[in-house]
């Protein structure tokens, strides 16, 4: 690894040259990183093995460690598809495109068994793709497996997708779209090994059908705000157990699976976050317990909990040892009354079923809609998206938007609010981002100049940057003498807790009127 450090390299950062060679910083610990705003850092490293890793940090030795981090990630990856490729060698040898479909089932799921105990792919993903060969009836009533690979052609397929909109249920009604889906996914995806991994055959006959089945995203069903707080009333009466896992499921929006396996370890009571990184499943082919990795990498992340929550869980600990058990941190929080072992999952999702009956609750909906209905409160409150993916640990932000901002009267005032914001404070900001204007934290360089701009009636350049963001932060001040206050505990607040801060200020807002400052005479 080079130990030089470039002069040309480090001008491209606000850091100077000494303090750099001071920190022991090379160029190859810069390789990777840019500096976006001051202290606001991209990490970006190629991977050949998938997508870029990016990420942004707002210090430089963080923003080097997780290069760092990333590089190794990636060398990690090369090493695992190698192993798979070799393991793609030997299964081509074996099967050729003269075997049943049902032979080279088995050598896919060989390998999909061998991609599971790497970490390839999730227990979730290999269970359902057991359940697709041993207990569809539609797959196994379509005599596709008893077909020779080579003689499954374009005219094969489509009869085999005819065949299945053409199954009737015993009300005489087509199956559903979705199941529909699920045969039709499977041979899709072993005809895709068969032609992209193995490449015994040239094309996949699948791609060319007419009338593809498709999975319909549906709304998920999901409590209102008012039925929150009627379920917050009634399982303040329930057993301590079932009332801490309530309570943290609709407070935090965790999968299921997540709840069950958080250990008392993961809580920082000081900072008041729980970290998620691991789950706690049960098998549908064969039972087994399983405490496995989060879903997907956007899984692993860290939330704060609610006071009440917290305080849940501890008593719920206290408890524990009030019944004579030795507690300790690496234990897992929702376990057995009588021991510290894991509870079968499908306890607390039958728990949940009764209480609802028990408490008179029209929608009977599943356990795991809890975090359904977190984010569906937060969208319908307007929060911030993107915020509200990192919180619920979505890999993609689509499935934010897909399954949760569904259309109620909240989002229409949502709309409404927005249009105004953008239209009628002419500056198309919040109050706590013109605070974090204030107070050096508004990290979108580009719409800062643009509230420069407006606010100081000229264009800014590196020239007067400087002195119109001074302007531009008094007159805000002036405007808002609440940020005075605030500024005095800047450095105890994190940017959520300013946003929470700010969150009555809205009507406030808008009755002022913010108009340019006068342009400074240049001699």
């Amino acid at each position: 690894m080079s130990k030089k450090l470039s002069r040309s390299l480090i001008k491209k950062f606000s850091i100077s040259y000494s303090e750099a060679e001071r920190l022991g910083i090379t160029d190859e610990d810069l390789k990777h990183i840019s500096e976006i705003s001051p202290n606001t850092f991209r990490v970006s490293v190629p991977n050949p093995y998938g997508k870029r890793k990016t990420k942004v940090e707002h210090d430089l030795l963080t923003a080097i460690h997780t290069k760092y981090e990333f590089v190794k990630q990636v060398q990690e990856e090369g090493k695992m598809l190698e192993e798979k490729n070799k393991t793609l060698k030997d299964a081509k040898g074996q099967l050729t495109k003269y075997d049943s479909v049902y032979e080279g089932i088995e050598v896919y799921m060989r390998e999909r068994k061998q991609d599971l105990e790497r970490g390839f792919i999730q227990d979730g993903t290999y269970d359902q793709d057991f359940l697709d060969i041993n207990r569809s009836k539609y797959l196994k009533n379509s005599k596709l497996f008893d077909e020779i690979i080579k003689d499954v052609d374009d005219e094969r397929a489509q009869k085999f997708v005819n065949y299945l909109y053409d199954i009737k249920k015993k009300n005489g009604k087509r199956l559903s779209e979705n199941t529909l889906y699920k045969p039709f996914s499977f041979v899709h995806k072993l005809f895709n090994y068969f032609k992209d991994d193995l490449k015994i055959i040239d094309y996949n006959p699948f791609d060319r059908v007419k009338n593809k089945p498709h999975a319909v995203a549906k709304d998920k069903e999901y409590f209102s705000e008012e039925e929150m707080h009627y379920i917050h009333d009634k399982v303040e009466l329930e057993n301590i157990r079932f009332r801490t896992l309530i309570i943290l499921m609709l407070d935090s929006g965790l999968r299921k699976e997540e709840a069950l396996a958080i250990k008392f370890s993961d809580i920082n009571k000081i900072r008041k976050t729980l970290t998620i990184t691991r789950a706690y499943i049960k098998s549908k082919v064969d039972g087994r317990e399983i405490v496995k990795d989060t879903k997907t990498t956007a899984s692993v992340r860290e939330i704060v909990l609610t006071n009440h929550c917290l305080d849940l869980i501890e008593k719920y600990r206290q408890f524990k040892e009030a019944c004579g058990f030795i507690v300790n941190d690496d234990d897992y929080v929702f376990t057995a009354w009588d021991s510290l072992d894991l509870v079968d999952p499908s306890r607390f999702t039958q728990e949940f079923q009764k209480f609802l009956k028990k408490i008179n609750m029209n929608k009977i909906i599943p356990l795991k809609n809890l975090r359904t209905t977190n984010t569906t409160f937060f969208v319908a409150k307007g929060q911030n998206i993107k915020a509200i993916q990192k919180h619920e640990g979505h890999s993609s932000f689509d499935t934010t938007m897909t399954y949760y901002a569904q259309s109620n009267l909240n989002e229409e005032r949502k709309l409404a609010k927005i249009y105004e914001e953008e239209f009628y404070n002419k500056l198309g900001l919040s109050v706590a981002e013109l605070y974090k204007i204030v107070s050096n934290r508004f990290n979108n360089n580009k719409k800062l100049i643009e509230v420069l701009e407006k606010i100081c009636n000229e264009y800014i350049d590196d020239s007067n940057f400087d002195i119109q963001l001074e302007r531009c932060q008094n007159y805000f001040k002036e405007l808002f003498p609440v940020f005075d206050k605030i500024l005095k505990i800047d450095s105890l607040l994190d940017d959520g807790e300013i946003d929470a801060l700010f969150v009555g200020y809205t009507s406030y807002y808008l009755s002022i009127k913010i108009e340019p400052l006068e342009q400074i005479i240049k001699i």
